[in-house]
């Protein structure tokens, strides 16, 4: 489980070349009250480009980390 969340970083590091934006998935009805602006929901979207990542990684027993990742040389 230490590796889960090395493992979905390395599954979301090709968005900076790709700018494909992974989702959001298993979400049938979203609360209002929790629509973000941007919130990918479902299904990826390519974007023009992507400079930042923020990976969450959630297990058991409370094994939890969020990692935030800039695109080297974006100031």
């Amino acid at each position: 489980m230490g590796a889960a969340g090395a493992l979905e970083l390395a599954g979301n590091l090709p968005s900076f070349e790709d700018n494909w934006v992974h989702p959001t998935i298993n979400i049938d009805e979203l609360d209002p009250e929790c629509a973000m602006p941007g919130l990918v929901v479902n299904q990826p979207i390519k974007v023009a480009r992507v400079d930042t990542i923020l990976n969450n990684s959630f297990g058991m027993l409370g094994i939890n980390s969020a990692l935030i990742v800039k695109k080297y040389g974006v100031a």
